[in-house]
């Protein structure tokens, strides 16, 4: 059979891509790094602590008293107290630096650093597609309803998590600390917390996905082997 489709068979030597560039290279390398960035992360405390594990959220209401709206309906006067148990705020703390690297588009290894090589010509259709199909799912994560209603405001899961990153945890954004330090008198953080842990959920099962994908991609498209490359790397006074 195979001497009868001869003729439709191509023997392709080396990479399964085409040859290798000087530009396929550079982009190889943002997918090692990537990949290396979320082996990093994974092992992180905060990744150990809530990878299998939901936060348990504990409020209490201090001098609470019910008004009767209607039959059904009551409205709940009172001081909200809530927490999360084990409350670590250093692992969270040293966690938003790798969350910052893979979300702001000007970092080397961010989701848009990925995208740009997943765009290149040389990528399998069906590579990109994948790609596409991941980064897709996790904007719907964080364009979401989360769970916290503000009066008629239904706060989305990205405008939660941005202001906890860059309000409370990285002060890059006077408005937004603005609101996470209203959030912390108001005793409402343990709600907070909570959908932050969440997302923060999402994205590590999201990353885990685009290593296993950025692996698959190098495998195919540049299989000589790692030893050579680092071997070269270690000459002179190259960074790391």
């Amino acid at each position: 059979m195979i001497r009868k489709v001869s003729h439709l068979v191509q023997v392709l030597e080396g990479p399964l891509m085409g040859a290798l560039t000087p530009a396929m290279r550079r982009d190889f390398e943002v997918l090692r790094r990537f990949n290396r960035r979320v082996t990093r992360t994974e092992q992180s405390a905060f990744w150990r602590r809530y990878a299998d594990q939901i936060p348990n959220a504990v409020s209490r209401m201090d001098n609470m008293t019910i008004e009767m709206t209607g039959p059904a309906n009551f409205v709940m006067h009172g001081k909200v107290h809530s927490f999360l148990e084990d409350f670590n705020q250093d692992e969270i703390a040293a966690f938003v630096l790798d969350y910052r690297q893979y979300t702001q588009r000007n970092d080397a290894i961010s989701f848009s650093s990925l995208a740009r090589v997943y765009e290149q010509p040389w990528m399998h259709p069906g590579a990109r597609e994948r790609f596409e199909e991941i980064r897709a799912r996790f904007n719907e994560e964080l364009d979401a309803h989360s769970t916290l209603i503000f009066g008629d405001h239904h706060m989305g899961v990205c405008e939660l998590v941005e202001i906890v990153v860059y309000g409370g945890l990285a002060h890059s954004n006077p408005e937004k600390a603005e609101i996470f330090e209203s959030w912390e008198k108001s005793g409402i953080m343990g709600f907070i917390w909570a959908v932050f842990f969440s997302a923060m959920r999402g994205l590590m099962y999201r990353l885990k996905q685009l290593r296993t994908l950025s692996e698959q991609v190098l495998s195919v498209a540049d299989p000589a082997p790692q030893t050579r490359r680092h071997g070269s790397a270690r000459r002179g006074c190259a960074s790391p």
